[in-house]
């Protein structure tokens, strides 16, 4: 972590598990997870959310995931949300017709609450079935191994398309991959059939398909007969192959069905997810399919079909279709501007309207040339990015009221129950003074809590997408702040130090590109090239900034900072770490800043800058691709741990471990400088780093082999020992300076951890279990607080005594 000697943390720890080994994988039936006792804190949202999925029994009652793990059930609509965390995320989400108090979730097992969410026990696989459950990669993916006779798939692991039967309260249906799964006693026994392409989506009913599945896949649909288990297949139109983003429903009057389903027009140039689009549709249960003509949808006047990428409808009033779109273009005098949102048709596409329009501009990332959304209701993240592009990223309707639906996007979920004449945030609760506080919606990641030394009740995290926010009020509410940071940095803010002498002053540290050290952000071989970032400075707490980088150019993506204490006031001298360059030192005060890699090899990603309490400064420079001759390629630089005894002048290599290595943060003791804690990644693969297609396509992926955990060394850094499982994902380790012996750690493995006797043992923190974890900060006013950084899920909060 970044520490200086200056720094005086007290803190509690409230209620720990039982001591473990943390050794092994716990191999339980988690049969109910537990009431969290911690409070999440910071302004909500702040990353995008999928599959918003509503309660056949009340539009009140829905589930969200987000892409960092979470998933989040309300009742009231969006004021609360309850958070519920499985390995790797949620896939699906599925509400029982017939019992308003089952749910399930399915991920890499299939989960059930019987009592609508509080609770879940796990019911596929079966417990006798699972032999290991690992955790492998730079994101700690999570997987199962089950007995050879299983019926679960563990070359597909996720579970999507959870559907109970409608006509039956007993049948449950999922896919994982191209297996349909199938049980007729709720889950107690399942039977599974292949159906040979990769299953998208399920649709059934009670009246005309009460004995019939409906299985789509990119090229067919498929009908599956409930009681014979026989398939029929249907094939899409050559016009209309491949397919996506299908939904299903039937006439409010009628009860006819009507399918939809989206296609990328393949003679024209696709992007990734950015096609030019097509909506289809059917009428008889997928024999036949026509292509939606309507001028508006196809954008005849531009002469430029849309991209689109996703349609729902409402279940039950199927001629109610939201349809979301990225990119739909204006002729505006010699030109084109860009527009993005949802549309919606009332009547099965004969007339289509926008309800959620923003742009109008360039549509680039980051330039406000465009408008926001008229109608919509916001919190705070209209006006940080209102005017930009800003992609969308799912739609969900209510299946009993199609005027009920939810919109996400990058940043936010917002909500109409008018049909789309409003929408409101379900994200953030705005407060007077034009402050924020989270619904409990919380999806980004967080690097650190910062603590102003002149004001208990100021409080700052550095966030990753949404730059820096602080409170004035201990953490109750909260603002963003990022004036006069250049617009090419302010996505990510790494890191920040105040000044324990001089009021007001505070440095930061700050990127264009997030998720640093993931070697994902560094696989492109022009990576450096485009990546951005700074130090910038503040005299008034934070609530302005202006570059402070002279020396170190704008081109400088800096992930930390830190103070040495026995500078002088008003003239400190500083260290920081830039993920492209290597370690930069001012002496006067972060005005001017010089490069100072003086024994720092040809990987210069530097991470995290350590300076401990006898002046003596560590560094950890992650792994990252090499870039031979500035080509991708299989070669890589392994990770390494520095020293400097000089001020940065110099810096010697240690000898962590004799393997590759990646190295996140270190701590150490206030008594002893010379006792070190370093922790580090477990292993990864080579597709983390160059990607996956060029593994492929080079040789074959293949596993990295890198101790992980937690090491210490007694000798300042001469010699090392593991002294935490060394298969766990650990970024990074806390040390409590006023209890002797104490540490802490947070993992990518679901859990965080303290030790009690400088690392012999460990015992797992009560009431946290999300995936991805951070660091462990502690507030230094406040002996009683302890917050729980993440990689997803803001700060948890927790209060309470040993």
């Amino acid at each position: 972590m970044h520490f200086n000697t200056f720094t005086k943390q007290l803190f509690f720890f409230c209620v720990l598990a039982g001591v473990t080994g943390c050794g092994k994988d716990d191999k339980k039936e988690e049969k109910s997870i537990p009431e969290p006792t911690w409070e999440k804190i910071g302004p909500g949202g702040g990353g995008a959310t999928f599959i918003p999925t509503f309660s056949y029994h009340n539009p009140l009652d829905f589930l969200l995931r987000c892409d960092m793990t979470g998933s989040y059930h309300t009742k009231n609509g969006g004021e609360s949300y309850r958070q519920t965390n499985f390995p790797n995320g949620a896939a699906s989400f599925a509400y029982d017709p017939a019992d308003p108090q089952t749910i399930y979730i399915g991920s890499n097992y299939l989960s059930r609450s019987t009592d609508g969410g509080k609770t879940w026990t796990r019911i596929f696989p079966a417990k006798q079935d699972i032999v290991s459950e690992s955790y492998s990669g730079d994101h700690a993916s999570y997987s199962i191994g089950a007995r050879s006779g299983s019926l679960y798939e563990p070359g597909e692991e996720r579970i999507g398309n959870v559907r109970v039967d409608p006509a039956n309260p007993s049948g449950l249906f999922f896919s994982m991959g191209p297996f349909l799964f199938y049980s007729q006693d709720k889950g107690k026994t399942f039977a599974k059939k292949d159906v040979g392409q990769k299953i998208d989506y399920l649709y059934s009913n009670s009246a005309g398909l009460k004995d019939e599945l409906v299985i789509f896949t990119d090229s067919s649909v498929f009908v599956f007969n409930k009681s014979s288990a026989e398939l029929t297949a249907r094939r899409f139109p050559k016009e209309m192959s491949p397919a996506f983003s299908f939904t299903a429903g039937s006439e409010s009057k009628g009860g006819r069905e009507i399918f939809y389903a989206l296609h990328h027009d393949t003679t024209q140039e696709i992007d990734e997810e950015f096609g030019h689009s097509e909506v289809w549709m059917s009428e008889d249960r997928g024999v036949t399919w026509t292509h939606d003509v309507n001028e508006f949808i196809t954008n005849k006047k531009a002469g430029v079909k849309p991209s689109y990428s996703m349609i729902a409808c409402s279940e039950f009033n199927a001629r109610q279709v939201y349809l979301v779109t990225n990119r739909f273009e204006e002729k505006k005098g010699k030109g084109l501007i860009y527009w993005y949102g949802a549309l919606k048709t009332a009547d099965a596409g004969q007339k289509w309207e926008w309800v959620w329009k923003g742009g109008g501009g360039s549509g680039q990332y980051g330039v406000k040339d465009g408008v926001g959304v008229a109608n919509l209701k916001d919190a705070w993240a209209e006006k940080a990015f209102g005017g930009e592009y800003i992609r969308l990223m799912d739609v969900g309707v209510s299946p009993t009221d199609g005027n009920v639906a939810i919109v996400t996007d990058w940043y936010r979920s917002m909500k109409t129950v008018d049909g789309g004449k409003t929408w409101r945030e379900i994200y953030s609760e705005p407060q007077p003074g034009g402050t924020f506080k989270t619904r409990g919606l919380d999806v980004t990641t967080t690097y650190g809590v910062h603590f102003d030394p002149f004001d208990r009740n100021h409080i700052a995290i550095s966030y990753t997408d949404i730059g820096y926010h602080h409170s004035y009020d201990g953490g109750k509410t909260w603002a963003r702040s990022a004036e006069g940071v250049p617009a090419e940095w302010v996505n990510t803010c790494y890191w920040l130090e105040f000044d324990p002498k001089v009021k007001g002053k505070v440095w930061s540290v700050w990127s264009g590109m997030h998720d640093y050290p993931r070697g994902k952000m560094t696989r492109n071989p022009l990576w450096k090239q485009k990546a951005k970032g700074g130090v910038c400075v503040s005299s008034d707490g934070g609530k302005t900034w202006k570059p402070s980088n002279d020396g170190m150019g704008m081109d400088a993506p800096a992930t930390s900072i830190v103070m040495d204490p026995e500078s002088p006031a008003g003239n400190r001298t500083l260290y920081a770490s830039v993920y492209s360059k290597g370690v930069f030192k001012s002496t006067d005060d972060g005005k001017t800043w010089q490069l100072k890699n003086k024994g720092i090899g040809d990987n210069t990603c530097a991470f995290e800058l350590t300076r401990t309490g006898n002046g003596t400064l560590f560094l950890t420079v992650s792994a990252t691709p090499m870039h031979k001759d500035g080509k991708p390629g299989r070669e890589f630089y392994s990770g390494a741990v520095y020293r400097s005894t000089d001020g940065a002048e110099s810096w010697t290599k240690l000898n962590v471990s004799n393997s590759l290595l990646f190295p996140h943060g270190m701590d150490y003791d206030r008594k002893n400088p010379d006792r070190l804690y370093l922790a580090c990644w477990a292993d990864i693969d080579l597709s983390d780093l160059i990607g996956g297609g060029l593994a492929r396509s080079t040789g074959g992926n293949e596993k990295l082999k890198m101790p992980g955990g937690i090491f210490l060394s007694e000798d300042g850094g001469t010699t090392w020992k593991s002294i935490f499982d060394n298969k766990q994902y650990v970024y990074d380790v806390t040390v409590d300076p006023y209890h002797p012996g104490r540490l802490y750690c947070n993992t990518f493995n679901s859990a965080a951890y303290r030790s009690d006797d400088f690392g012999k043992t460990w015992n797992k923190i009560k009431g946290y279990d999300f995936h991805w974890g951070q660091r462990i900060t502690i507030n230094q006013h406040d002996p009683g607080e302890i917050f729980i950084n993440t990689f997803g899920s803001s700060v948890w909060r927790g209060r309470g005594g040993d």
